[in-house]
């Protein structure tokens, strides 16, 4: 007789609230899943321009020939200057982009949980039923 009290779909359902639990822990997203944004940031009056993408990664440093004019340590600060301005911008701009898309884990996780309660009662309703039906059939010979 097949087992009805459904092993695999409470491994299935357990697996699902093992992987919210993570991502309810802070598990850095991949940067693949990440908003297709950009940040971008500015120094020295415009002279020196950074853009950031997704993951926090470096996307192009522009400098406008003036800049080469200044000491190496004042580029070099304007650079960093720039670059931070870049990545804030790139965290706005990604937590706006995601606020839309935002999804409560917490509450997500309950549900889950509800529906792999739920439903492991009903497999065993349906269980205790297909077997009171055999016995049935098998008393009726």
């Amino acid at each position: 007789m097949a087992d009805f009290s459904g092993p695999d779909l409470d491994h299935m359902l357990t697996e699902a609230r093992r992987t919210l639990a993570s991502m309810r822990s802070g598990a850095a997203p991949d940067p693949e899943d990440l908003p297709d944004v950009e940040g971008v940031g500015e120094a020295a009056d415009g002279y020196v321009k950074v853009t950031a993408e997704p993951g926090g990664r470096l996307k192009a440093v522009q400098l406008n020939p003036r800049a080469m004019r200044m000491a190496s340590e004042e580029l070099g600060e304007h650079l960093v200057a720039a670059a931070n301005a870049a990545l804030a911008d790139l965290r706005a701009k990604s937590a706006d982009a995601g606020a839309a898309e935002a999804v409560d884990v917490a509450a997500l996780s309950q549900q889950v949980e509800q529906v792999q309660n739920e439903g492991m009662r009903q497999m065993a309703a349906i269980s205790q039923a297909v077997s009171d039906a055999i016995s049935k059939i098998g008393g009726s010979r």
